[in-house]
């Protein structure tokens, strides 16, 4: 049975994505109105190992045995740079099991404030950190941090990882929320921030809820209004701003093989319905 290992998925941006999970449900230092996770009910700060490594690298290489995934994905329950194991799982599953593929880290940012964490970056091709906000009450009302925690570790962490040896991919991501972050001033700023301070950065990436949040009644913000904040950004410097596409409108995925075990897994990661599945796996072969 697979505890660590999840998927693969076909991903909205990363095409076939296995998913890993290094902390437990749900380990995570802040506390998103928007999680798929659901609600963080204690908040996490200190950094920690969660898991056996070994048992994450044994499934890891069981699974790409059978499937040879684009990327493998940290993700899952929580935060996964608060497992004090990022590095050395990263660096195991590029030297020890031979993956082929690209390691991708999707991180709430925070802990970018680390340096210690920047220094285990080195084996991940692509990091998706998030940017919603620099204005603390905004910050506060999006993520429900804890009294220690402020904004300005986020900015803090762009900076840090700016200025490292990182030389993967960077696709920042701004998670918009109808009438929360969803103002011109908002967007004025994040692009005022990156821009002065030169942060590097390959792609932004605008994305909205798509599917139940840890707050059920958050809506999906209208695709008119994602446009228009791509506009406001363009037009204040950035560039690569791509708005990601909801799961109706990806294309025909092609047909992968998918262990039952790891889709149950991937269920209890996520409040997924059937429907939901069924439009993930158009063609799926579950064996």
């Amino acid at each position: 049975m697979y505890k660590h290992v999840f998927g693969p998925v076909p991903s909205r941006r990363l095409g076939i994505s296995l998913g890993v999970d290094l902390v437990v449900s749900k380990s995570c230092n802040l506390n998103c109105i928007f999680c798929e996770c659901g609600a963080t009910k204690k908040i996490q700060l200190k950094r920690q190992r969660f898991k056996d490594m070994n048992e994450i690298l044994n499934e890891i290489q069981s699974v790409l045995e059978d499937i040879k995934p684009d990327y493998v994905t940290f993700s899952g329950s929580g935060e996964p740079t608060l497992s004090l194991d990022l590095g050395n799982i990263s660096k195991a599953i590029k030297e020890d099991l031979k993956f082929k593929g690209k390691i991708c880290l999707i991180t709430n940012s925070l802990l970018l404030a680390d340096k210690q964490v920047i220094k285990e970056l080195e084996y991940i091709d692509l990091i998706i950190p998030t940017l919603n906000t620099l204005k603390q009450d905004i910050f506060e009302k999006i993520v429900r941090p804890d009294y220690r925690t402020s904004v300005d570790e986020i900015r803090k962490g762009f900076i840090n990882l700016n200025d490292s040896n990182y030389k993967g991919k960077i696709w920042i991501e701004i998670f918009i929320l109808e009438n929360i972050n969803d103002s011109e001033e908002n967007f004025i700023e994040i692009a005022n921030f990156l821009n002065s301070e030169n942060i590097r950065y390959d792609k932004i990436q605008l994305n909205t809820i798509d599917r139940v949040g840890a707050e059920r009644d958050l809506k999906a913000i209208s695709f008119d209004k994602i446009l228009k904040a791509k506009k406001i950004l363009e037009e204040n410097g950035l560039h690569d701003v791509e708005i990601i596409k909801s799961l109706s409108e990806l294309e025909e995925n092609q047909k992968i093989q998918i262990n039952k075990e790891l889709l149950d897994n991937m269920k209890q990661k996520r409040l997924y319905q059937e429907e939901e599945i069924n439009k993930i796996f158009k063609k799926v072969k579950i064996f």
